[in-house]
């Protein structure tokens, strides 16, 4: 199969880092490129989720500062913990937790 050379422009340390990372992997920059291309194609979108954060999610959905988000964020994962000791919320481990 022909292939062609892609250049990007990426930072130093991101650069540094990932390569690291890939080394463990036994993979190399190029590879890693040619993998997510493939998945990029095969799913028809991206290969791993793209979310915002809390602030960003609280701000644009209701209206809040970034200093209310930040703070609603906070109450909602303190809420979360408190239901999750007092029984009230299971986790889930498996497709089975699912199930009622």
């Amino acid at each position: 199969m022909p292939t062609i050379q892609l250049r990007a422009r990426v930072d130093k340390n991101l650069k540094r880092d990932s390569d690291a990372v890939l080394k463990s992997l036994g993979l190399d920059a190029g590879s890693f490129v040619s993998m997510a291309l493939t998945q990029l194609v095969n799913r028809r979108g991206l290969p791993f989720a793209v979310t915002e954060s809390d602030a960003s999610y609280f701000s644009g959905e209701y209206g809040l500062s970034p200093t209310q988000a930040v703070k609603a964020g906070g109450a909602m994962r303190r809420e979360t913990a408190q239901a999750r000791r007092a029984g009230k919320l299971r986790p889930i481990a498996s497709e089975a937790d699912l199930i009622p």
